[in-house]
Formats: C-alpha cells, structure tokens, sequence
C-alpha cells in the first residue's frame, strides 16, 4: 500500500515526538505507562469474566451428559456442582458460542 509522502512525514513526527516521552525518564513518563498497565489489567480482567461466564456454561453442558468420571478425575469433575436451572446443551452449546468463545480467546492471547 502506498502511503503518500505527507503522511510518511507525519509519521516520522510523530515517531520523534512519541520516543523521546517514551524514554523520558520522568516519574511522568512513569505515571503515565502504569496508569495504562492498570487499564490494560482491567481489561483482561473483563476479558476473563467474560470466558469464565463461558467456561461455566460448558462445564455445566458437559455435566449434564452425565458420562463417568475418570478414575484419576484430575479436573475435578466429581466434585463440581450441578445448577439446577441448567437450560439444557442444545441451548447454550451453540456455534455461537464457540465462535465467541474463540474471538475471546484469542483477544485474550493477544
């Protein structure tokens, strides 16, 4: 893609501008990148409650098939609670929520 030389120019400005804030060693400098490492935690934060919501859903789906649990049983199974208003698999297990499931996950990886 072509960039015209006005906006290459721009950029290197800004460029300029952007490194030496970047690398001022100033407690304002400072403030400034944990006030956005603050906000970046926050989102992932919400990115996680957002999959946890998930996570139960399908937890909850794959209990309600109600198949043996294995003998090492190292997730837990055995001992995870059943809700009881649980709508039912063909309900929640949707090629929706997969797909979301997936933009979650990989914004959260990102």
């Amino acid at each position: 893609m072509d960039v015209p030389d006005a906006d290459q120019a721009g950029t290197a400005d800004r460029f300029r501008t952007y490194w030496q804030a970047s690398t001022d060693d100033s407690n304002l400098t400072l403030h400034g990148f944990r006030r956005f490492k603050t906000t970046h935690l926050l989102n992932l934060r919400f990115l996680e409650g957002a999959i946890a919501d998930l996570d139960h859903k399908i937890y909850q789906a794959g209990l309600s098939l109600n198949l043996e649990v294995s003998p090492t049983d190292r997730l837990g199974l055995a001992h995870s609670k059943r809700d009881s208003d649980f709508a039912g698999i063909k309900d929640i297990i949707t090629e929706e929520l997969v797909v979301n499931l997936r933009d979650l996950l990989k914004q959260y990886g990102a």
